[in-house]
């Protein structure tokens, strides 16, 4: 179905129009970094079997990740420290962690507002969510969006070559700027930052001729009036401080290492 060939073409493409570029994996690495300090508590909520941030953040954090699959590779007994779980109903008591993240994982919830409320609720006042997830109109998500479930999970395993397990059922309930800052601040949370970041077109990095279409459309969407068609969101809010201490503090921007 996809042709070894048009894969590397595609992949020249890559290099000649993206080289040196930063996508949405280095722009949330680096929120991370400019908000984690070390030695503080840190939950990755919907960690994924893999728990790859967990494990790549263990060294500077003490790291728990929370997730619905059967399996977690981890070894509990030294962290980083997997948990199987519903990120809807965290097992842990109130102002448990200093940040929480979220990958890819906001555009699957049955219930953003029930999540976004226990991330709240087991953060420390003060505490951060940093979020990362595709922007609902984008045009993957709005494909994504229409296309029957048993095909969107065969073709996003054959263009990505992973596994089928590992592609889940998208709902875009909170994935417009929109749309999460009312949820986050229903929960009790005030905006950081927020960007609308592009993508090179991974998604159609099986045929050189839609590969450059997607090209055009991610330089279109550079330009301020098209922000909102941009492949994803990328969000950092705080947990409110208690009202005592509302004139004390403002917003920490504190940097850290990863």
């Amino acid at each position: 179905m996809f042709r070894a060939k048009d894969r590397e073409k595609c992949q020249r493409l890559f290099e000649k129009e993206y080289r040196g570029r930063k996508f949405f994996d280095g722009l949330y690495r680096e929120q991370i970094a400019r908000h984690l300090r070390p030695g503080q508590r840190l939950l990755d909520a919907g960690c994924g079997r893999y728990m790859k941030y967990c494990k790549d953040l263990s060294s500077v954090a003490r790291v728990f990740g929370v997730d619905c699959d059967q399996i977690l590779e981890t070894d509990s007994r030294r962290g980083p420290f997997g948990i199987r779980g519903d990120i809807h109903h965290l097992p842990f008591p109130a102002n448990s962690f200093d940040i929480v993240l979220s990958r890819s994982v906001v555009e699957h919830l049955e219930n953003p507002a029930q999540a976004f409320q226990e991330w709240a609720r087991v953060l420390r006042p003060g505490g951060k969510v940093i979020i990362l997830t595709p922007n609902k109109y984008d045009y993957v998500s709005v494909i994504a969006a229409i296309t029957p479930y048993w095909l969107h999970r065969a073709l996003v395993s054959r263009i990505f070559q992973v596994s089928d397990d590992d592609v889940f059922p998208t709902r875009y309930r909170a994935n417009t700027r929109s749309a999460l800052r009312k949820a986050l601040q229903a929960a009790g949370m005030c905006e950081v930052d927020l960007q609308m970041l592009n993508h090179y077109p991974a998604y159609l990095m099986f045929s050189p001729v839609l590969f450059r279409i997607g090209v055009v459309y991610e330089r279109l969407t550079r330009l301020r009036m098209f922000q909102g068609l941009s492949g994803a969101i990328l969000c950092v809010f705080q947990k409110r401080l208690p009202s005592s201490h509302a004139g004390r503090a403002g917003v920490s921007l504190s940097k850290g290492t990863i």
